[in-house]
């Protein structure tokens, strides 16, 4: 291996079977077929061939790392065309503590600066990241890896997982369900009077990556795609007051509740007409991927359980 000819270059368009294999024989906890890395790297928005690297030993690829800079802001969020994400990267075993993790992220930080971003993520970026961070259990040796690089953990989010099977709906959710209801908020599924409501409620709560997810959902409806039933949707006189659905492969979320309407049960209502619905139509299970401690309080009632745990971290750049 140390005679082995290393090089440092940009993805090339017959690099697909060659970069699936080095992720997928690294990151064994989250694995990618071809389609999804299709779909989530190469046809992104932001995809740019300079902060898609590879590291080749006599031709054949031993490593991958892929950074994301924005080029176009999110649906009415916040300006974050500074920030800069590392969303995949991964060297194979017999190659690692040889220097080509390090000049993959010489490379991708490189690229970052040279689109004036100040600050690099692992990871969360959208919309198309895999997973929120380093799994310190499944990864250990990149944690490491990341942090003797200058990366600080800012948190940990954690994922979940429901087993539907098992959930029953507590005793005391119907009582806090009629009292809802008598206070005039409607718990109703998706329905085209209802969509404009609903996006200027994400727009004024939620801004950012969930508009487009929840507008392609409704899109799928219209489609067939997705019964009306994907989404559950909370309002009063008019106006929304929360919001839940599920997507492909029983995914839970997004989900959320009008800030000045939280602490009602507003949310635990449309987390189990969400998860009932998914047990009726014969799911055994709904995940996500992303919460923190705060929040996964919230989805106590729904039977979620901790999964995996995740290092969300940054450097300045």
């Amino acid at each position: 291996m140390m005679t082995e000819q290393i090089s440092i270059r940009s993805y090339e368009p017959t690099d697909i079977d060659g970069v699936l294999g080095v992720l997928n024989r690294c990151l064994i906890a989250d694995p990618l077929t071809s389609e999804q890395f299709q779909r989530k790297v190469l046809l992104d928005i932001n995809y740019d061939p300079r902060g898609s690297l590879v590291a080749a030993a006599n031709g054949r690829i031993v490593g991958y790392a892929l950074g994301m800079v924005r080029r176009f802001q999110l649906e009415d969020g916040a300006p974050d065309l500074d920030r800069s994400w590392i969303s995949l990267f991964a060297v194979d075993e017999a190659y690692r503590r040889t220097g080509i993790g390090g000049k993959l992220l010489a490379g991708i930080e490189s690229y970052f600066r040279t689109k004036g971003c100040k600050v690099a993520i692992i990871s969360g970026y959208a919309p198309n990241y895999f997973v929120p961070g380093i799994d310190p259990v499944a990864y250990p040796e990149a944690l490491a890896f990341f942090t003797k690089m200058g990366y600080t953990e800012v948190y940990r989010p954690l994922s979940m997982d429901s087993d539907l099977v098992r959930l029953r709906v507590p005793d005391w959710v119907p009582a806090k369900e009629q009292g809802l209801l008598e206070a005039g908020v409607e718990f109703e599924q998706y329905s085209p009077e209802l969509i404009l409501p609903l996006l200027e409620f994400m727009k004024a709560e939620f801004p950012g990556d969930w508009q487009r997810f929840l507008r392609d959902a409704m899109v799928r409806v219209t489609t067939g795609e997705y019964e009306p039933d994907h989404i559950w949707i909370a309002h009063a006189s008019g106006k929304v007051l929360g919001f839940a659905m599920y997507g492909d492969y029983c995914r839970f979320g997004p989900f959320g509740v009008a800030v000045n309407e939280r602490g009602r049960g507003i949310g635990v209502i449309l987390l189990l007409r969400t998860l009932m619905t998914m047990k009726a139509r014969g799911m055994h299970n709904a995940w996500f991927l992303w919460t923190d401690d705060v929040a996964a309080k919230v989805y106590d009632a729904g039977g979620f359980k901790e999964t995996r745990r995740f290092a969300y971290m940054k450097k300045a750049l």
